[in-house]
Formats: structure tokens, sequence, C-alpha cells
């Protein structure tokens, strides 16, 4: 055992001290963003001297712990009133010292997590990463910075997703269920993938998940404000995050709001194209992508049409290798994984809202694309087109006119399509272009 820890270190050790000399370095990052709150002043002032998200966390967070109240007043608009409350314990803490701290946890979080997806695709780390590892890494980077220096709380989303599929191919789905359903307490975006656990007929997985929502997401909140006051926020939460910002509202409303570059959600690049809405931060500075003006119900129609599509493709892809579960073959074992890589893209093809920093959860679909595209000879199966398409929207983001376009948007449904596909044959190619025979966990 001593020597397996030993071989395991030795292998991983250049990515383990690549991971340290980043962390340090997000670290001073998100210290210098945070370090004017030490200065005093109220947060609107604060606001203007920084940038990070987890600011708007702590504030938001302090003033419950101040006044026993939950508020939006700081910036905190669309997520769940148990957010809050999960953040409660960083707000012991000072701003900065809290916010370096957050951010070193989300990258040892997400790395951990890459190590959960290596072992489930290398049949275990003992050998270290491999290029495969390297090249999913470099294809998710950007995102990954994005989200450590805003101090936003998907890395920790990320470690959750592939926590939770690596418990579900070790056919422990209860634990499985807990990490899913956490994830999506945090960013309701996973909560599409527990539609996926049903199709695949998870009912243990599913329903913990389900249970986890329902149970911590409303019985925390009660336990800390009153049953009232608890359902009053989340009728509120509903109003401006479903009521204000959802698909309907983008596509017909004359200035729809988080209509800036950054913002690459399916509604909204649509929005963009198809009527003379800028992109731009400011009004000084416009970005028009517009391609055709037409009127909002044929907008809702094309974005219905595409909306369904995808759900449909989505769904027909995973209810195949339902049964027997777990699957008895490499073929199917390998159809399920990339149905999982769909499902994650699937989340943010149809969000109402995707910031550039959300694309961090595309990180299975892409570690599958990668395992493909790094071997040396076999039918590859459109993985390097997919990948070359990635590379493209990574490339986009330094142009807020592709931004404003979907660029990064367009990279993850050629992704989702190339799951899909993939998961259609299930097939994984060695070497030497043949199926391989391997023991799996799942």
């Amino acid at each position: 055992m001593a020597e397996r820890r030993t071989a395991w270190l030795t292998g991983w050790r250049p990515l383990l001290a690549a991971g340290v000399l980043y962390a340090a370095v997000v670290a001073v990052i998100v210290a210098v963003r945070v370090w004017p709150a030490t200065s005093g002043g109220d947060y609107a002032a604060l606001k203007e001297e920084t940038t990070s998200d987890f600011r708007d966390f702590w504030y938001t967070a302090r003033h419950f712990r101040d006044t026993g109240s939950l508020t939006d007043d700081y910036g905190v608009h669309n997520y769940l009133p148990f957010f809050t409350l999960f953040m409660l314990p960083w707000s012991i803490l000072p701003l900065p010292a809290a916010a370096v701290l957050f951010a070193l946890l989300s990258v040892a979080l997400f790395g951990a997590g890459v190590v959960l997806a290596e072992q489930l695709l290398n049949d275990g780390v003992r050998r270290g990463p491999r290029p495969a590892t390297y090249l999913a890494l470099a294809l998710v980077a950007p995102y990954v910075h994005s989200c450590a220096v805003l101090g936003n709380v998907m890395l920790l989303v990320v470690f959750l997703v592939l926590a939770a599929w690596y418990l579900v191919e070790h056919r422990r789905d209860a634990a499985a269920g807990v990490a899913l359903g956490l994830a999506t307490l945090i960013k309701l975006l996973p909560g599409a993938l527990i539609l996926f656990l049903l199709l695949k007929r998870r009912w243990t997985a599913a329903g913990v998940a389900l249970a986890v929502v329902t149970g911590l997401g409303f019985g925390l909140p009660a336990a800390s404000v009153g049953l009232p006051t608890a359902w009053r926020e989340h009728r509120a939460f509903f109003e401006r995050a479903v009521g204000g910002h959802n698909a309907l509202s983008t596509l017909t409303a004359e200035k729809p709001p988080k209509a800036m570059y950054s913002n690459t959600a399916l509604p909204m690049v649509l929005r963009r194209l198809l009527s003379p809405l800028s992109g731009g931060k400011t009004d000084t500075r416009p970005v028009y992508v517009t391609v055709a003006t037409l009127p909002p119900t044929i907008r809702v129609v094309l974005w219905g049409a595409l909306s369904a599509a995808l759900l449909a493709t989505s769904t027909l892809a995973g209810v195949r290798h339902s049964r027997p579960w777990p699957p008895h073959t490499e073929q199917g074992v390998w159809s399920v994984r990339a149905q999982f890589g769909a499902w994650c893209a699937l989340a943010l093809l149809a969000s109402p809202l995707v910031w550039t920093h959300y694309y961090v959860l595309a990180y299975w679909p892409l570690a599958l694309a990668a395992d493909a595209a790094a071997r040396r000879a076999g039918p590859l199966r459109g993985a390097r087109p997919a990948i070359a398409a990635w590379v493209v929207g990574i490339a986009a983001l330094a142009w807020p006119a592709a931004r404003a376009a979907g660029a990064p948007l367009w990279a993850t449904g050629i992704l989702w399509a190339w799951c899909v596909i993939r998961a259609r044959s299930g097939k994984r190619p060695d070497d030497d272009g043949l199926i391989i025979n391997r023991s799996t966990a799942i």
C-alpha cells in the first residue's frame, strides 16, 4: 500500500506543484481585488473599488448575521435563500481573509474533482496524469481562472457534480444524491442532472437529490427565519430569478436585464442576433451583432424549437443503456459517460443566464473529448473538431462582439453534439483503434 501511495504521489507531483503555485497566484490576485474593503466605507463605494462575486456573498451573509434578515441589496439575486445561510460561516472572517481562503478552497476542490474524473477515465490514478488530463485542464483553464479570481462558487459546484458522478459509477447512489442536491442548492444549473438520473432510473440518487433540494433548501431558511419569512423569500426569489430573468422576458422585453456580452445564454444570444440590442457594458460603448430583425414572436418560436430539439435529443440519448444497470459492456459504460457529458453541456445550453465563468461546468465532456483526441491512433469520431471549436470559443473571449454573438455557447453546442454521437456508439478507441475490455467501477 505504501509503495502504491508513493507511486501515486510521484506521478502526480508535477501537477500538484503547479496547482499549489497557481493557488498562490490566485490568492494574491484575490487579495488585491478585495483589499480596498479594509479601508472601510459603505458597500456602494466598495463595489466601485473592488471586483469580486465573493464580496457580494460576504456582505449578504454578514447582513444576515447582523440583522437576522435576508436581503438581495448586495447583488445576490439569482441564488436561493439557502445560499446566504450556506455562506454564513465565511462572514465571521474579515473579507480579505475570507476571500483568499475561499479561493484557495475552490481551487483545491476543483483539483480533487479532476482526480476523481481521472480515476474513472484512466481506471485509477496510480500512473499519474496523462496528456489527456493536461489537455482537458488547458481547455477549461480560462473559465477556472475566471471563477477563482472572482470568488464564484462554480468551482465548488463542478467538484460536487464530478463527485456525484464518481459516486454513481461506484454505485453509492445515496451519497451521489447528496452531492448533486447540494450542488443544485448552491447553483440551480446542475438541477438538469437530476432529470438525467431519473432517465437512468437511478431512483435513489435522484430521490435523495430532490429530498436535499426541498428539505434542506426550504428547511434551513424556515428554521432560521421562520416559516412565513422563508416562504416570502422563496416567492421573492422566483419573482426575481424566474420572473425577471426568464427566457421569454429576455426575448420579448424592450430592455432585458443582463444584456452585456458576458451573458452568453441561448435566449440572450438569439435576442442580440435577431434584434438591435447592444451587448455593451455601457450605453457609451455599444456592441451590436444583429444579423436580422425579427418580431418577438418569431424569436420565441426559434428559441422554443432549439430548446425542444436539445432536450428531446438529450433525452433520447439518455435512455440508452438504462437496463441492465450497471452496463455489462465497455460500450455501455462509455455510452453512459458520454450521456452524462451531454447533459452537463445541456445544462449550459438550456440555462436562461450563463456568465462566462459558468462554462467550467463543461469539464466532464471536455475530459471525455480530450481522452479521445489525445490517443495516437484509432477512430476519434469528431473529438478533435469539437475541441477545435472549443478553442475558437476560448479565443473569442478576447473579442466582445464574438462573445455577444455567443461563440462560447456555440462551442458548447458542438461539444454537446459530439457527446450525443459518442453516446450512441459508446465505443472507446485504444491506441490501436480497437475496443478494449477493461474492468470498470460502474
